[in-house]
């Protein structure tokens, strides 16, 4: 069996708010692992840990956690995971930025940097744990992840949320917010609003986090220059790219390119 496996989901509607749901099952001997750092991403990240917690350090806040069943809010701080054993094994998932809006009525930005799940959702968080622990196989997780998604989905109208997120991605973030709002047919403070509420993040935030996920992928999987992805992330210099990414994440281009190769488990 892989030591990664990755499997979408299968209900339709599923299917526009989870990008992917995976699961890792690997010894930290065998990647040579001692801590990850998270490069900020405009996606949220469910994880649960089994009985192999993560350290998870907010060095931005100066604040750690020990974590065994968390879900990870977008944000721009410098944040690195350590495994607490000599295992890792979790199964999780990716989701738009707008999910876990469908599944509480809280306002996003009100919630801390890492999440409880239990605390957040409860007796469903703890039956989830329950169930997963039964699971003979990944199949059976990603199936028991998927039914907790949908027993657990609100009625809610984000039809303003998802459409921002969609026309800011089109464009791979090149694309004035105020644009987003005529097109959208509603007010700049409109869209501000509907970001906090619903992402967690200001609408300018997520627009530099999209820009900086195509250029860190192009960064991962191709061959091409920094001087190439800073055009081709519609960034207006090499200076502009060079401070955008150091400010975002601490980090260098030339730097952070020299640390992807590495084995990255939560992330691209």
């Amino acid at each position: 069996m892989s030591h990664f496996i990755t499997q979408t989901p299968t209900d339709d509607f599923l299917a526009t708010l989870v990008d992917y749901y995976f699961y890792v099952d690997i010894s930290v001997d065998a990647l040579d692992f001692e801590q990850e750092y998270i490069i900020p991403f405009p996606r949220i990240t469910f994880g649960y840990f089994f009985d192999h917690p993560f350290l998870a350090t907010n060095h931005d806040l100066n604040q750690s956690q020990t974590v065994s069943m968390v879900i990870s809010r977008i944000s721009s701080h410098k944040i690195t995971v350590q495994p607490q054993s000599n295992q890792i094994k979790i199964i999780g998932a990716h989701v738009r930025p707008y999910t876990l809006a469908h599944l509480t009525q809280k306002s996003i930005a009100d919630l801390p940097w890492l999440i409880d799940t239990e605390e957040l959702f409860g007796d469903t968080a703890k039956r989830f744990r329950q169930k997963i622990d039964q699971c003979t196989d990944p199949e059976q997780m990603f199936d028991a992840v998927e039914k907790v998604f949908l027993d657990t989905l609100l009625t809610r109208d984000l039809s303003t949320i998802t459409q921002a997120v969609d026309l800011i991605e089109q464009h791979a973030g090149d694309i004035k917010l105020t644009e987003v709002a005529q097109q959208l047919n509603v007010s700049e403070r409109t869209l501000r609003n509907q970001f906090s509420a619903n992402v967690g993040c200001t609408p300018k935030g997520y627009l530099q986090l999209v820009k900086l996920k195509k250029s860190v992928y192009d960064m991962r999987f191709s061959d091409h220059s920094l001087t190439d992805i800073t055009y081709d992330s519609h960034y207006f210099d090499q200076a502009h790219f060079v401070n955008s990414v150091k400010r975002i994440t601490g980090k260098s281009p030339k730097k952070l390119r020299e640390e992807l190769p590495s084995f990255r488990f939560l992330q691209f």
